[in-house]
Order: structure tokens, then sequence, then C-alpha cells
């Protein structure tokens, strides 16, 4: 292995481009991760559906969670095909820029409304605005005395699409017991602990799932015996409603899928194998929210009768309280808030996210990359907290911010999906027709939200906008520049000395496997040279392509090798000179970037081809030779050889060109696959 002789920090650009995070994250945080979003839905996501449809909105829970089932069967899907990656801007980006940045543009369009709904729900669960609370249970504590002033009308089962919620005297902005102000407050809280990392905020989200589990079997375990179940069946509202209306009204209530991005964007931080992490992940929390949501919203139409919108705001507060009494009230109160204010908290740190890898890849402005004394971009912070502030200040009511809500999560999720529907991984029409359907279905209720939720598209639209706008102006400043060198470029120039190209120089042929790095970067440096990584994309194809080839800053098989190339050269002091080349015949490919560079020796890896591939191939080694003049060896090096004081090379394990040398092919050793193909 190669150890680090400096504590010299890496040159900015090779920081970013070798920023590949330990794969250290388990099914079980991914699925705690998954949960904390998908989870405390339920926490809004009731109470929206009861105001809707009243008793009838079981049938809209029970489609609701058939959908999460199919989405995250269709994430299952996503994550084995992106196992470094799956988020909309990461899988868009290989087909359109464009798409990509429209993708993550909708992104932040949720998570703006994810952190402003979250917060300002918080405080709902926390008691306020006191008066609105206290003539809830006024109204209740009469009803049950038989008081005619406190009685409650019941929702019924009739679907309500056109609701219009107006802000009371007591949920105005400017007043102490405002959720709406104390969201704000909460929020400029959560940006000033951002800046200094999220290590201070991470503690919240460790609980978020087990908090959650415990408020859901708290109520579920309590409601078993005190729910009327015999009564059950004709409480249920009956699905004798119009096609139209239970369409739209199960629309208004999607915004339950918000945070299932989040499990793709994991995948390049998830133990290996990426598709098992992520399967135990998805389908736990898929199932666990499928069946407790069907759960709770069955007690909820169970009781009789209850009002549409007194607990819009609180409704698993006030089942608890139903069921188990003040005190389970008051516990899922605290929990539920602070649960929700952690909610927050991550679609901030997402927002950041988002931000950041945009302007890596050139699509916002350059400044967006600085970065504090603690490590986080402070201006994407600042951003990250400003808009959900501002999004409170135009509007504070909960049902407004949850139809602002679902149309940005739909949109990128609707994208991803229809996008892996044509991926050439998803093999066999049992994988693509489901997957292409379930984009049809997303895409259909994307374009009823834009439709029935005119402030919805309005919003979105404003998002983009802007986005658009700001992507446009770096791009005309990009240009007008002469254009700025890719990450990768400026790695290269970054670690390159005057003595690089005056050096003698060695060349690996690697066709993307990182085994031999360690063998290869300790020759180099132990002959005094510079080593050339020359990656080959071998084609054949029996006609001449002429559309979009993948080259150096494209390739991302060779983006990430060579990133690992340079990350070692820089521990060990040796410059890397990353070399790409593509065509049919690998050996020629070798053989002239060699003698274009002046290549002093050619390293290659063993083979771990059989013999019939020799037999129709030819022995990689031997082809090679016949090509190089007589003074360029071609050396076979072993992958992984630890030094050895006893190795009269320093410990580099060299095995010698011969004729009768097992057949080669370039870093064709430890083949794992890293190789792109």
């Amino acid at each position: 292995m190669i150890t680090v002789e400096s504590g010299s920090s890496k040159p900015a650009a090779l920081a970013l481009l070798s920023s590949e995070r330990p794969r250290n994250v388990g099914w079980k945080q991914a699925a705690g991760l998954l949960f904390g979003d998908w989870g405390t839905s339920r926490l809004y996501v009731l109470g929206l559906a009861f105001l809707f449809a009243g008793h009838s909105s079981f049938w809209l829970i029970v489609m609701m969670s058939g959908l999460i089932l199919a989405v995250g069967w269709a994430y299952t899907q996503i994550c084995r095909i992106y196992p470094d990656g799956g988020g909309v801007y990461t899988a868009a980006k290989h087909r359109s820029r464009i798409l990509a940045v429209v993708g993550a543009l909708l992104l932040f369009a949720d998570y703006t409304v994810t952190a402003s709904l979250s917060v300002l729900d918080a405080f709902h669960y926390f008691g306020l605005p006191v008066q609105h609370h206290a003539q809830v249970a006024e109204a209740h504590a009469a009803a049950e005395s038989g008081g005619a002033s406190g009685k409650v009308i019941d929702a019924g089962n009739a679907i309500i699409t056109d609701h219009k919620s107006e802000d009371s005297e007591a949920e105005k902005l400017l007043a102490w017991d405002s959720p709406g102000l104390w969201a704000i407050v909460a929020i400029v809280v959560i940006g000033l602990f951002n800046l200094m990392g999220p290590k201070h905020t991470g503690g919240f989200a460790i609980v978020a799932a087990a908090g959650m589990i415990f408020i859901t079997l708290l109520i579920a375990g309590a409601a078993i015996f005190r729910v009327p179940w015999h009564e059950l069946p004709h409480r249920i509202g009956s699905l004798n409603h119009s096609p139209a209306h239970l369409w739209v009204a199960f629309v208004s209530i999607v915004l339950a899928l918000s945070g299932v991005e989040a499990i793709a964007n994991l995948t390049g931080v998830m133990k290996k194998p990426v598709p098992a992490t992520a399967n135990k992940a998805i389908w736990t929390v898929a199932f666990e929210v499928a069946i407790f949501n069907i759960f709770l919203a069955a007690c909820m139409c169970a009781i009789y009768p209850m009002d549409r919108e007194q607990h819009v705001n609180d409704m698993l507060a006030f089942l608890s309280g139903r069921f188990v009494g003040g005190w389970g009230e008051w516990g899922v109160r605290i929990v539920g808030g602070l649960l929700l204010i952690s909610a927050g908290n991550t679609a901030i740190t997402d927002m950041i996210s988002v931000q950041y890898l945009m302007a890596r890849d050139g699509e916002l402005p350059r400044f967006m990359q600085g970065l504090n004394r603690f490590g986080v971009p402070w201006v994407p912070a600042i951003v990250a907290a400003s808009v959900p502030i501002f999004v409170l200040v135009i509007s504070h009511n909960l049902e407004r911010l949850a139809a602002l809500y679902a149309i940005g999560v739909i949109g990128a999720v609707a994208i991803n999906v229809t996008l892996c529907s044509i991926h050439p991984r998803l093999r066999g029409l049992r994988r693509k027709a489901p997957m292409l359907a379930l984009g049809v279905v997303l895409l259909s209720i994307w374009v009823t939200l834009a439709f029935t939720k005119i402030h919805a598209l309005i919003f979105v639209c404003v998002v983009m906008a802007v986005g658009l706008t700001i992507r446009g102006l770096t791009k005309w400043l990009a240009v007008r520049k002469g254009g700025r060198p890719t990450l990768l470029r400026q790695a290269i120039m970054e670690q390159l000395n005057d003595r690089a190209m005056s050096q003698p120089k060695l060349l690996l042929g690697t066709y993307g496997s990182e085994a031999l790095a360690s063998a290869s970067i300790r020759r180099a440096k132990e002959t005094g040279s510079t080593l050339i990584v020359c990656f080959i994309r071998q084609i054949s194809l029996s006609y001449k392509y002429e559309g979009r080839q993948l080259n150096i800053d494209t390739d991302i098989a060779a983006l990430r090798t060579f990133g690992r190339f340079l990350e070692l050269g820089h521990q060990h002091g040796v410059p890397i000179l990353p070399v790409y080349d593509s065509g049919h015949d690998a050996t020629e490919l070798i053989a002239e970037t060699a003698a274009i560079y002046g290549a002093s020796e050619v390293l290659i890896g063993t083979s771990r081809r059989g013999a019939i591939y020799h037999l129709i191939k030819g022995h990689f080694q031997e082809r090679l030779e016949g090509i190089l003049p007589s003074d360029v060896p071609v050396r076979v090096v072993v992958p992984d050889a630890g030094p050895s004081d006893n190795s009269p090379t320093g410990g580099f394990p060299v095995i010698p060109s011969a004729p009768t040398a097992a057949g080669v092919e370039p870093g064709d050793a430890a083949r794992s696959g890293n190789d792109g193909n």
C-alpha cells in the first residue's frame, strides 16, 4: 500500500475530484434516513386526507400506500443501475444536462416546501397557536358533556377538492404564538448551525426513525383495544365518488412520496453490494409506512363524529390523545415536533448539497463552491435557509404549503423513473413495462397538480425561471471568459511539475481497474518517472458511429479511475498524466500512446482470460511487444503487492518480459466491475 509522505493538503481541484466518500452506510442507517422522510409524512398526510375526503380518506391512504410500494420497487431498480448515486440530477446528467438541471430545480422546490411545511407543522404539534388549540379542546369537552355549544359536525364521506382555507386571527404571522413566526426563527437557527457543518445538526436525524416508530406503535397498540371494529365497515366511506373527484383528492396527498430521492442519492456511500443494501432499506421502510398508514387511517375514520378542519395540523397527536390519553398526546406532540424539525433540517442540508453539486458541474456560479472554515459551502447554506423563510413570509398555512409541496417531488421522481425505464441495464420487459407504466402514472399526477394547483405551478415555474436564468448567465460568462477547464483537467495541471515532461515516463494501460495503481506508482517513484495512465475504451462496431462519443471529460469510469490515480500520485509524489483513447484495437492504441509520449517502459496487468479467448484474440503481451521498439520493455505487474525490503526492486513485483509469458490484458487484473463496460 502507498503511504502519505507528507501532511500537505491536496490541491483544490484534486480535493474535489477525489472526494469519494467511504462506503460505510449499511441498510439500517439507510432505512433510518429514508424513514426520516417517509415515516414522518404521516404527521400531516393523515390530517390532510381527512380534510379532503372525510371518512372516505381511508381509500385515499390505501391508494397512497400502493403508490409508495410501487415507487419503492422502482427505486430498488434505480439503486441497482446507479450504484454511485442515482438521484435525478446524476441519472439525468448522462442523457441531458438541461434535463438534469430541471430535475435538480424540481428537487430544490420540493426541499424548499419540505423545510417550510415540516418546521411549521412542528410548532402546530407543540400546541401553537394557543387560542386555536384552546378552542378545539373546549369544543371537544363540551361535546363529550352534551353541551349544545360543543356540537361537532361530522366530516361525512364527501370529497371536497376545492376547499378554501383562510388564516384565522390566531394564525397571523406577527403574533407571539404564531407557528409561522416560530418556524422562521427555527429555520434561522438551523441555518446558523448548518454553517458550522452537518455534525452539529446530525443528532436529530439519528433518533428520527426510532422516535416515529415508537409513536406509531404506541397509538396502534392502544387503538387495537379501543376502536369499535364491528362498526368500522359502516364508518369508512364507500367508493361511490366520481373517478375524477377521487383522482384529484388522491393527487392532493401524494406529498407522502417526498424523501424517496434521498435513498437514491445515498447509493454512493452504501456498503457493497449496493443493490442488496438498498433493497433491504427500501422494502423495510416501504412496508412499514404502507401498513401502518392504512391502520392509522382506519383508526382515524373509526372516530365519529369528527370535524374535517379541527385536526388538519396535528391529526396524529389527536389520535394519541383519543386512544392513549393526555400523557400520550403530549408525548406525541413533543416527539413529533422534534421529528418534524429534524425533517426540516434534513431538507436544508439537501438543498445545500444540490446547489454545491450543480456549482461543481459548472451549472451554477463558481463562487457557490466556496467553503467556510468548517468546510460548508456558505453561499448555498445561506440560500437554503433564506428561501424557506421567504416562503413562510408569503404563506404560513399548512394546507396552502401542502398544495405547493407535491409538484416538485413528483416531477423529479417522474423524470428519474421514466429515464430508468429506457436504461439499457433495466433488462427484460417484466421490468421495463411496469417502470414505464409507473412513469406515466407519475407524469399524469404531475399534470393534474399543474392544472388543479395553480399556485403550485406558479411556484415551481418561478423556481425554474430563477434557476435556469442563473445557469444561463453562468454559461454565458464562462464562454465570455474563454471557457473553464473541467475539474479533471484542473487536477492534472495542478499536480504536473516542471520536470514531469522531461523525466522518464512509464505507461500503464487500463480498462478502468484501479488494482495496479499502488504497484505502478511505486515503480514510477523508484525509477524517478512520470506515470502515464492510458485508459482504453475498446469499441468494436461494424459501422462508423457519428453521434456523441465518450471522451476524457464525459466517461464516468475514466473520471473515477483518473481521480483515484491522481490522488495516489499526490500522496506518493509521482506526477500522473492521464490519457484517454478509444478504438477497436487496444494493443495498437497503447503502442501509439507510448510512442507519442516517449515511454521508456510499458506496464500491463496479469490476465484472467481463458485459453479459448487467447486462441481467438491472441496473446496481448506478445502482440504489444511485436509493435513496440525492442528497447521499450513490456512488464507484467501483479496487483496489490505490498513492499518488501528483501526484494531487489524495492517490493515491486515484476514478471520479466518473455515470449512464453502468459497472455495479458491492460488493467485486466482484479477486474471488479470498475471498468465501466
